[in-house]
């Protein structure tokens, strides 16, 4: 190492954060021990900006990251059919659960009948079921006021349906 690289040395050293002392015997340059104390200076007070800076970013990475994400809330409708005999009705309410799918926040629909009870306290005396689940209570909320969900209320689940029961999950 020659005397010119001796300061840029010290400044990676200090950067990294090991500690490397400059020994008067490597360059006759710093041989004059207040020389050594000024060139630590310099290195101290250029490194003092880029430390604040950095002290700075990390205090405020904190109050830029978004909230956690609130848990998936899961809709489960359980629906009576006026004429639960009409295969054609119940395509119609099955395709108009499936549509809601466009609404955002909706991650996933699912609809299908009640299948053999499994156990003696399974319910199996509605036609038509119904699972909707959200990214968020946030997105539950938007889906009620949406028009879509309004609009297939109206056009398909109440000239159909003669009772429907809603549930919601929390993810929590």
């Amino acid at each position: 190492m020659n005397c010119e690289e001796l300061p840029f040395a010290f400044f990676g050293a200090i950067a990294s954060g090991a500690k490397v002392f400059a020994k008067p015997s490597i360059c006759p340059k710093f041989e004059n021990e207040k020389r050594m104390r000024q060139l630590r200076g310099q290195i101290r007070r250029s490194l003092a900006p880029l430390a604040a800076v950095a002290i700075c970013a990390a205090l405020l990475s904190g109050c830029l990251m978004a909230p956690p994400a609130s848990p998936a809330v899961t809709r489960v409708i359980l629906v009576w059919l006026q004429h639960p005999d009409r295969a054609g009705d119940r395509a119609r309410v099955i395709r108009a659960a499936h549509s809601l799918r466009m609404i955002p926040g909706v991650v996933r629909v699912q609809a299908g009948g009640p299948i053999p009870a499994i156990g003696a306290q399974t319910r199996r005396d509605f036609d038509l079921g119904v699972v909707i689940t959200f990214r968020d209570r946030a997105a539950l909320q938007r889906y009620e006021k949406d028009p879509r969900h309004l609009e297939a209320m109206r056009r398909y689940l109440q000239p159909q349906v003669r009772h429907y029961e809603v549930y919601n999950l929390s993810g929590r």
